[in-house]
């Protein structure tokens, strides 16, 4: 399997456009995955209503490059995408990305209804409710965003196509796999369901610590392309200065035997020795994903977790009530409380708060395990795999 990693300085077309195409012909070339008429959907990040040099969101000069190489090939791009929580139009707006639509005259498809599609080799989910389009193209390019994440560890091709379910009825995924190797798992079983023909992520500027949306920029200067999402995203995670097959997706496709291992991996292109050290997130070591003995357990899982707290920057707009999956957060008199015996720890509060009004913070009993180093891994949960696999959904 191969990964190309390309230099590129900053979002200049002229410099963007080569990265891309320099990054795509290191793979085989454009001829390789696309043919004359083919219908093609772009699928950036489009997380929220930022502007692109928050580095949330996937840059709209990368898009460009690739509905411009699309086109050269012949065939008919479109762009599309379901942010979680914001108005579809003003996050296309504020992104730039429905400014490059119609500048290169291509259609921007708004995600808006859902139709089942059946995987019935999926290993935990057997039908996903997608955006119902999906079907009408014969090829999806995933055009994902250099982040790490707070639920996920990072974020980047694989989890870019979460963006396929509309809309709020991500939240209900949430609220079903609250595990962290649990969600990553499905995951696994969403890339296979899409499976996308090219997969190429935007490391010009990236994100670290708190991403996948109140993190700081770095500027990796890198564009990543690869035929295998799941590759792409490990050698990401790699140049990241993390343990990337610990990384919940990549171990949970590694635990499947369903993706390729970092050592069959070949790096190439001028940035292939590239190597930065991201500040992880806060939930790098997430307690609810670690095995801790069962009588530890019943002392308190409020105490075993990071949990979210609001502080200063918070105004009461109400966006992390709104799209709380348990419905633990509510407002009154300006005033957020969050209710920790409903909340399930998947950090939507976090991630999608545009103030960044919510820290994380260690309970007791983890600060004390992370202390004396009892912590053990990621990804190591506590309980067996088939125990796990029986109380999966068969669909979401």
């Amino acid at each position: 399997m191969k990964v190309s990693v390309v230099k590129a300085d900053n979002y200049n077309i002229e410099i963007v456009d080569k990265a891309v195409n320099d990054a795509v012909n290191l793979i085989g070339g454009w001829q390789n995955f696309i043919k004359k008429g083919d219908k093609v959907l772009i699928k950036p990040n489009m997380l929220t209503n930022v502007t692109p040099e928050k580095a949330v969101t996937t840059h709209p000069e990368v898009v460009r490059a690739v509905i411009k190489a699309v086109k050269n090939m012949g065939a008919l791009p479109a762009v599309g995408d379901s942010p979680g929580i914001s108005n579809l139009k003003s996050t296309a707006k504020r992104t730039g990305i429905l400014r490059i639509c119609e500048e290169e005259n291509v259609p921007f498809v708004y995600f808006k209804q859902s139709k089942a599609y059946n995987y019935m080799e999926g290993r935990f989910i057997k039908q996903f409710e997608l955006v119902d389009c999906l079907s009408d193209f014969d090829k999806i390019i995933s055009v994902a965003k250099m982040k790490t994440h707070v639920f996920m560890g990072v974020t980047g091709a694989v989890k870019n196509l979460f963006g396929c379910i509309v809309g709020t009825d991500k939240a209900r995924f949430h609220l079903r796999m609250q595990k962290h190797i649990d969600f990553a798992h499905v995951m696994v079983d969403l890339y296979q369901t899409i499976k996308p023909t090219l997969n190429i992520i935007d490391g010009i500027t990236a994100m670290e610590g708190q991403g996948p949306m109140s993190g700081d920029v770095v500027d990796a200067k890198i564009i990543i392309a690869s035929s295998d999402g799941f590759a792409a995203d490990l050698i990401m995670a790699d140049k990241m200065g993390l343990d990337a097959e610990a990384m919940p997706i990549a171990a949970a496709g590694i635990e499947e035997k369903r993706i390729v291992r970092l050592k069959d991996i070949k790096v190439v292109g001028d940035g292939k020795d590239e190597q930065f050290h991201f500040a992880k997130p806060h939930t790098y070591k997430s307690m609810q994903d670690t095995y801790v003995p069962k009588f530890i357990l019943k002392l308190g899982q409020n105490q075993l977790t990071s949990k979210p707290v609001i502080n200063k920057n918070c105004v009461a707009c109400g966006r992390c009530s709104h799209h709380c999956p348990p419905k633990a957060i509510t407002i009154i008199d300006k005033k957020v409380n969050i209710d920790y015996q409903k909340c399930i720890r998947c950090y939507c509060c976090q991630e999608l708060c545009p103030h960044q009004a919510v820290d994380l913070k260690d309970g007791l009993i983890l600060s004390l395990l992370k202390y004396i180093g009892i912590y053990l891994s990621l990804i190591h949960i506590s309980e067996p795999r088939d125990k796990r696999q029986s109380r999966m959904p068969s669909s979401a």
